[in-house]
């Protein structure tokens, strides 16, 4: 069995074979993106990759095998009656928040793996069927992870203010996080569009357009030239979106509307959607 995200199928000593997403061959990938209703967006810094110079990146990374299998392993004695794609694609979604969780964790020492509840799908299709998962593009999966001060670190701990790297700027800047090696800090930014800006660089673009597709356009520029968000909708803009979705978007989702206004929603706590 095919589907948009490839498939294979485990055996397991106590279900049956379940269909799986084919993660000996497709990289899967997930991110986060983290929002602090007063800060903003979490970016992590990286200067590490001299080809790209300095940029920032989501958190996240490569979803690990065993996170697949412990995914297939949790369907187990749930809906048999389900279609092979439609296993496939939960069983992507479990895997991916999983490792989502952990790659955050390792990479911000933020731990929300015993939560995983809290990490969301975001949404970046208006009307889905079912039969593909909103929340990717390509092999990219992205989720919504609304935070508070409760989820960072203080200082409170003398072994932990040595661990500690607080944010560049001045918002946020009583809020620590682990940051690993593989990064060199991090900020907030409180303005959705230059967060799509400042994501360029990482992972081909793919997150800037994640989170470009998940605006409603036309009320993120009012926003910013205006401070009054409004609820009337621009078709030109919304176009224009669309219009920039590269070739590499599934075949499947290509006609599809977008989905606007979740990052709008947890930017601006007066603007819901």
């Amino acid at each position: 069995m095919t589907d948009s995200f490839g498939s294979s199928t485990v055996n397991s000593k106590t279900a049956q074979s379940l269909p799986l997403p084919d993660y000996k061959k497709i990289d899967y990938r997930g991110f986060v993106f983290v929002i602090h209703n007063t800060h903003g967006m979490l970016l992590l810094h990286c200067t590490r990759k001299p080809k790209k110079g300095p940029h920032y990146q989501l958190p996240g990374g490569h979803v690990d095998d065993f996170e697949f299998e412990n995914a297939a392993k949790q369907y187990e004695n749930k809906d048999t009656s389900a279609s092979p794609t439609v296993v496939v694609n939960k069983i992507l979604l479990e895997a991916a928040r999983m490792g989502t969780a952990r790659e955050l964790f390792e990479e911000t020492g933020m731990d929300v793996r015993a939560q995983l509840h809290r990490l969301e799908p975001v949404r970046l299709y208006k009307d889905g069927d079912g039969t593909f998962l909103e929340n990717a593009l390509q092999n990219k999966l992205y989720f919504f992870l609304n935070v508070t001060d409760k989820d960072f670190f203080t200082g409170t701990q003398e072994e932990d203010e040595a661990a500690l790297t607080y944010p560049h700027g001045e918002s946020g800047k009583h809020l620590g996080l682990k940051i690993s090696h593989e990064h060199s800090g991090f900020m907030f930014e409180n303005d959705p569009l230059d967060s799509i800006e400042k994501l360029a660089k990482h992972s081909g673009g793919a997150g800037a357009m994640a989170l470009r597709m998940s605006m409603q356009p036309k009320r993120l520029k009012q926003k910013r030239t205006t401070g009054t968000p409004t609820n009337t909708g621009d078709v030109a803009s919304v176009g224009k979106y669309q219009k920039s979705v590269p070739d590499w978007l599934p075949s499947q989702h290509q006609n599809r509307g977008f989905h606007h206004g979740l990052f709008s929603c947890c930017f601006y706590a007066d603007d819901c959607c």
